[in-house]
């Protein structure tokens, strides 16, 4: 693991130095002077410049969270002008919640980091800066950053990628060799489905964990078939036979069959890290989570596989931008030391370095051609199929035109499939009729 440190003396003497300047003590300059008055020579350095502060808000916890407060160390002992300020929320959504209170005041951070649905809200809300100006500067040569285009929004790019996500599927080598079961030969969810029961029943364990989030329960549907909205946009059809079929497959494994399980509630991404641990401890076969699970994740234990499509169709997972956003509200000053902090984190060496800490795939091309990607690679052959699902099967987020009103239904819609057992048809037509009404809403704006 790399270990970025600035200079110890070097961090100490500043903050001796904006110390005795906010305490209006003028010491930090060099004085000489000769006892002989006639031939004094003396000289007065200026005062140290105290540091731009830049909040930024990000929800980000276990490996994920120590890697960004590296980076941000990093950029801080490298950069004279500006520091960044971690201001740490415990989920995208609580990072949203946060955002929302300080907009509301007036006074936003200075930087944040949000998921697709809620840079959703956010670009909806005009609260973003535009961002063209800065991307068309030739140092961030844009040509070769990944999915830029899913940070338009009214035709101006309101955020750029800060890394990459899609959904993969984690599964222990140990169990699926033991009843020699091929993960990359089955071609289904449903044979899946039949791994995790053979699994229940031999080893008196889950078979499989779904994870108690939308985003994949959206794949599963996609995977099906199914479409958020009819293909002219008018029509909300998350109650279509394919999201039906793929959420009540899903519901009857863990409350019927019980050789599936979800793990939900608690703080931020409790619910997360206990899926994973479930696995990792030996109480799952496997589960789905995230290309960005990577860095907490023993490969000796698991192993990585592409999503499976359900009912013979090809798997569509999501690959989405997770997005770096400024604020109209912000003092230019802040404004622009943001995109410093932007630049140096989207730079190849960087984003390489947060891809094979994380398992995130990296927002350059370039990044997979640098050393510290390549070395990796040798090191853990797994940390290619995130980007190989990406390029092969990977599709778009739907862009939502109510600004994350039809998400929403689709959050509501999750929790009774997965928690409380009722039926996807009833749960699902119920939050298509609210999402439809949003949706008519929107369109008559």
């Amino acid at each position: 693991m790399e270990k970025r440190k600035g200079s110890a003396k070097r961090i100490i003497s500043s903050i001796l130095c904006s110390a005795l300047i906010m305490t209006g003590v003028i010491g930090c300059s060099n004085q000489a002077s000769s006892e002989n008055n006639t031939s004094s020579n003396t000289s007065t350095a200026p005062a140290s410049k105290e540091k731009v502060k830049l909040e930024f808000y990000y929800g980000l916890g276990g490996k994920l969270g120590e890697t960004m407060q590296k980076i941000v160390q990093d950029f801080n002992s490298q950069n004279q002008q500006y520091e960044v300020v971690p201001v740490i929320q415990g989920s995208y959504s609580e990072t949203l919640q946060a955002l929302q209170a300080q907009l509301a005041t007036g006074k936003p951070p200075a930087l944040s980091i949000n998921g697709y649905p809620e840079f959703m809200k956010l670009a909806k809300s005009d609260a973003l800066l535009p961002l063209d100006e800065y991307i068309n500067q030739p140092e961030y040569k844009k040509e070769d950053v990944l999915l830029l285009e899913q940070g338009k929004y009214n035709e101006a790019t309101l955020g750029v990628p800060a890394y990459v996500a899609t959904q993969m599927m984690y599964y222990r080598k140990d169990i699926f060799d033991k009843y020699n079961i091929d993960y990359n030969s089955l071609t289904s969810f449903e044979q899946l489905a039949d791994a995790a029961k053979l699994i229940k029943e031999k080893e008196g364990i889950s078979g499989w964990s779904i994870m108690w989030y939308a985003e994949h329960m959206i794949d599963y549907a996609r995977s099906a078939g199914g479409d958020i909205v009819s293909a002219d946009g008018k029509t909300v059809t998350i109650d279509s036979e394919e999201w039906v079929y793929a959420w009540d497959k899903i519901r009857k494994a863990i409350h019927e069959d019980k050789t599936m399980d979800t793990v939900y509630g608690g703080n931020g991404w409790e619910w997360w890290y206990k899926t994973i641990d479930n696995v990792m401890n030996g109480k799952s076969a496997g589960y789905t989570g995230s290309s960005g699970d990577g860095g907490d994740l023993d490969f000796s234990k698991v192993a990585t596989g592409m999503q499976k499509g359900f009912n013979g169709k090809k798997p569509r997972p999501v690959a989405t931008s997770v997005m770096f956003n400024l604020f109209k509200a912000s003092p230019k000053e802040q404004q622009q030391g943001a995109w410093e902090f932007v630049k140096f984190f989207s730079e190849a060496e960087k984003t390489a370095y947060w891809a094979v800490e994380t398992g995130y795939i990296p927002i350059r091309d370039s990044a997979v051609k640098t050393d510290i990607y390549q070395n990796k690679l040798k090191e853990n052959p797994y940390l290619s199929v995130p980007l190989e699902q990406a390029k092969t099967n990977g599709i778009a987020p739907f862009v939502d035109p109510t600004g994350g009103k039809i998400y929403a239904e689709i959050e509501l819609a999750k929790d009774k499939v997965l928690i409380e057992n009722i039926p996807a048809v009833e749960a699902l037509k119920e939050a298509k009729r609210k999402a439809q009404i949003e949706l008519d809403k929107a369109l008559k704006q």
